[in-house]
């Protein structure tokens, strides 16, 4: 294999080798969409933030005053400071000033204003889970899951980069083929040319040397092309700082020959690890504890906000009688009598749960049989281009073993060319043979989601 990538490498040497992994580590980098990718945990981290919003304490205030022909009627002030717990508790204390000749008896505070500190319990619905802690472990399932997220856009994406590189690495190989081909179809023509004006050759060979001559070197401008396209593939993953880059990059880089790594020995722990599995992992717990929260609901709302009150002038006055006199106690109790929502929103999440199960298992059984089948593919590929080799060798001594007939006079051009479409044309199909190995162990690693 080495010898035969040699035939080609000799003609471009002064190009520089671009292996797939320094491809890989470029991209890791400078490209804007790798760093797009790794922001995934950090936007969830921010969604996680933000929905940590809910126990930050909160302090809010209100004035509300009238004045009417010079005539203070009332003002009232009120402050209050909100603490949520983990609980479902929360923690308030709030203060009071109010004065005016028309105030409603409710309102009226003592000179120093009212002083109140208290606690906000559920005993119903709410205690043993709220929508604060939902949301909260919801948030921190679905921050855990943006990093199989990352891990599998990551391999997507490095298979993307893959099938650019092989692409590429068919067409520059394909058009150094066709390069030695022309030179061997060009030296041949030289040769009669020669021999032709001395009499030596007929005119018949000769005309067959330069139509083949002709036609190898648009088979070669074809293969040029295409190479330019393939290399512009692979050159725009690169972001170079050089402005020329992109232009320069076909006769500045070529391909890496050798055979990419496979993770043979650990592709079954790659496959239970799989990021696919994680995610459908960390959905059942949300679902979960969208149940958990669906069938609080079904439990009657009871919630009971106490507070103490005190003149801030007899703070230590009335601690031992905080249920006897200078309290605050509101009861609220409520109740759907069909419970319909509830009862919906836990039936849906029952069957959620059921599918998400479900799939799991689908995903886990597919995975396991495409990988499989892939490192069946990958095997076949490997035999293949070991016989694609030996086929390779035994043509390219058909043809010089009919070049040498051709000089004892014992053979014609006709079947000389012959001969050598047949050889490069299976050296063309070796390269074929490589790039599609080399696709088919980024295929592999897509499929158990693998980033090297």
């Amino acid at each position: 294999m080495r010898t035969l990538l040699w035939l080609g490498a000799c003609l471009w040497a002064q190009t520089e080798t671009l292996s797939l992994l320094a491809l890989y580590q470029a991209i890791r980098e400078r490209h804007p969409l790798w760093r797009a990718i790794t922001l995934h945990p950090e936007v969830a981290a921010a969604g996680l933030q933000a929905t940590q919003s809910a126990w930050d304490p909160t302090l809010s205030a209100s004035y509300i005053g009238k004045d009417f022909k010079n005539q203070l009627y009332y003002t009232l002030f009120n402050a209050d400071l909100k603490v949520p717990l983990y609980n479902a508790f929360d923690l308030k204390a709030l203060y009071e000033k109010t004065f005016g000749f028309s105030l409603n008896p409710e309102d009226v505070t003592p000179d120093a204003g009212l002083l109140g500190v208290g606690l906000s319990i559920p005993l119903g619905q709410g205690l043993l889970i709220d929508y604060r802690r939902t949301a909260i472990e919801k948030a921190r399932l679905y921050f855990r899951m943006s990093y199989p997220e990352r891990q599998l856009t990551a391999a997507t994406f490095l298979y993307e980069v893959a099938i650019d590189y092989w692409g590429w690495f068919s067409a520059y190989y394909k058009a150094q083929v066709y390069q030695q081909q022309l030179l061997v179809a060009a030296d041949r023509y030289s040769f009669l040319r020669e021999a032709f004006l001395q009499g030596e050759a007929s005119r018949f060979d000769t005309l067959e040397a330069a139509l083949e001559v002709a036609l190898r070197r648009q088979q070669l401008q074809n293969a040029r092309a295409e190479l330019i396209k393939k290399a512009l593939l692979v050159a725009r993953h690169l972001w170079l700082e050089d402005e020329n880059a992109l232009s320069t990059f076909s006769t500045r880089y070529k391909p890496d020959s050798t055979l990419p790594y496979l993770p043979t020995t650990t592709w079954v722990e790659l496959v239970n690890t799989h990021p696919k599995l994680q995610m459908y992992e960390l959905k059942r717990r949300i679902v979960q504890i969208e149940r958990r929260w669906a069938a609080e609901q079904l439990r009657p709302r009871l919630q009971v906000d106490y507070a103490f009150l005190r003149d801030p002038t007899q703070w230590q006055v009335g601690w031992s009688r905080p249920f006897q006199t200078n309290y605050k106690l509101v009861v609220t109790f409520a109740m759907p009598l069909y419970l319909r929502q509830a009862r919906g929103q836990l039936t849906e999440a029952r069957l959620r749960l059921l599918q998400l199960e479900s799939e799991q298992l689908y995903e886990a059984r597919s995975l396991y049989t495409k990988s499989l089948g892939q490192l069946t593919l990958i095997d076949s590929l490997y035999q293949q281009l070991e016989e694609q080799e030996i086929i390779i060798q035994s043509l390219f001594e058909l043809v010089t073993l009919e070049n040498e007939r051709f000089r004892a006079g014992e053979s014609d051009l006709f079947v000389i060319n012959r001969r050598e479409r047949e050889a490069f044309s299976a050296l063309i199909s070796l390269y074929d043979l490589y790039a599609r190995y080399g696709l088919a162990v980024a295929e592999f690693g897509a499929i158990v989601a693998w980033v090297p």
